[in-house]
């Protein structure tokens, strides 16, 4: 049987208002030094701004906008769901990982960042985790094998691992996701009128 490895990357937005009025309900202390009342209001304003400006990178307040999978050793096989309707993205993804064939999944920060996003986002959907994230040996993160050179002193760049995993060309980048979280809302306003 043919083992199958896939470069994932996911690209994630805020829940919008949903994640505002979580972060409107916490509570935030300015520091104990700061005692007049428009500084006070002033620093709370900016801690409040600085949680907004992270809601897409948490998956307790931000969504799945798309997924993409390469298979590293056959690079016609890629696939890209996106969806402004996270279910949908989610169930696509389940579909196309739920497989006899087994499946190892890599990705750049996917240890600490999209694995974790992703359980929690099914979760959340009260959906089942599809087995392949549930198999922490199935996981790779190139980080964890390439993340540090002691050579050069410096972090690889996923360009960079793409390119010496043979990966020649990304479905999307990150700068695209606002341009493509624009279209596919369009796109489902449309569809509904």
């Amino acid at each position: 049987m043919e083992k199958k490895l896939y470069s994932i990357d996911i690209e994630t937005v805020s829940q919008g208002k949903r994640a505002v009025d979580y972060t409107n309900s916490k509570h935030y202390a300015p520091p104990k030094n700061i005692k007049d009342p428009e500084k006070i209001d002033a620093n709370i304003r900016g801690q409040k701004e600085k949680a907004a400006r992270t809601h897409g990178l948490s998956w307790t307040t931000g969504k799945v906008l798309s997924v993409a999978l390469v298979n590293v050793f056959n690079q016609e096989e890629q696939y890209v769901a996106a969806s402004h309707k996270e279910y949908e993205v989610l169930g696509k993804l389940d579909e196309l990982l739920d497989t006899p064939a087994p499946i190892y999944l890599i990705g750049k920060t996917s240890a600490t960042f999209d694995f974790p996003f992703l359980v929690g986002r099914y979760l959340f959907h009260d959906e089942g985790v599809p087995r392949v994230l549930r198999r922490r040996w199935n996981l790779l993160d190139v980080d964890n094998f390439f993340g540090w050179s002691a050579s050069s002193g410096q972090r690889g760049k996923l360009d960079d691992y793409a390119h010496g995993l043979g990966i020649h060309n990304k479905p999307m980048h990150g700068s695209q996701v606002q341009d493509l979280y624009n279209t596919i809302v369009e796109a489902e306003m449309e569809g509904d009128s």
